[in-house]
């Protein structure tokens, strides 16, 4: 009797894996991408403070 050896997954599953992260990751990008808060990338930088020192 001959019998068919079981094919294992071999890349199937990590490439699913790979594939539904790249899914969940795109659709955190695309709820947060839509939010427009003036504030969000700003960074306060504080100025250089001019001192009169007599420089001309």
């Amino acid at each position: 009797m001959i019998y068919s050896e079981a094919k294992s997954a071999g890349l199937a599953v990590p490439l699913i894996a790979i594939l539904l992260a790249i899914a969940g990751i795109v659709a955190v990008l695309v709820a947060t991408g839509g939010r427009h808060d003036s504030t969000a990338g700003r960074v306060w930088v504080p100025q250089a403070q001019q001192q009169g020192s007599g420089r001309q």
